[in-house]
């Protein structure tokens, strides 16, 4: 078989054409292995077989960037569900670390946890207004500000 050269005008309407859309199934389907099912399930889930699945995130940089924002967007939402946990959590840790009838050694580590994340907690925010101090010491000195800069 001979293949026949494309003229310039060809060659000229393929480099001006965009993409073709990656189709809705492959989209599904990267969702649900994003997700935590195997590339099997999610592929058998939207009717294509999971090379052909693992194929188009492989090969096409769009599928590669849609499974990590939908990654991205699990561990957020992940993250917002334990943010909103937490006070109840702290309680139930705190109830815990103060109840007599909890096993001694179940109330040490209550209690070593609470110190552990009031510690955590501490540092961070101190961490947080050095990390102000040193933007505002930035901004000064990128806005022509002083010229020391304070170690």
């Amino acid at each position: 078989m001979t293949k026949i050269p494309a003229d310039e005008n060809q060659l000229q309407h393929r480099e001006n054409t965009a993409p073709s859309p990656v189709p809705p199934k492959v989209l599904t389907g990267l969702t649900l292995a994003a997700s935590g099912s195997s590339w099997d399930d999610a592929a058998a889930a939207v009717g294509l077989k999971a090379a052909t699945l693992r194929r188009w995130h492989r090969t096409d940089p769009r599928c590669q960037e849609f499974i990590e924002t939908v990654v991205r967007e699990n561990i957020n939402t992940a993250n917002n569900v334990l943010t909103n946990a937490l006070p109840r959590l702290a309680d139930e840790l705190v109830t815990m670390a103060m109840d007599r009838s909890v096993k001694p050694y179940s109330r040490i580590a209550a209690i070593a946890e609470c110190f552990k994340i009031v510690n955590t907690n501490v540092l961070e925010a101190e961490q947080r207004k050095q990390l102000q101090a040193i933007r505002a010491h930035l901004d000064r000195l990128e806005d022509g500000g002083s010229q020391v800069i304070d170690v």
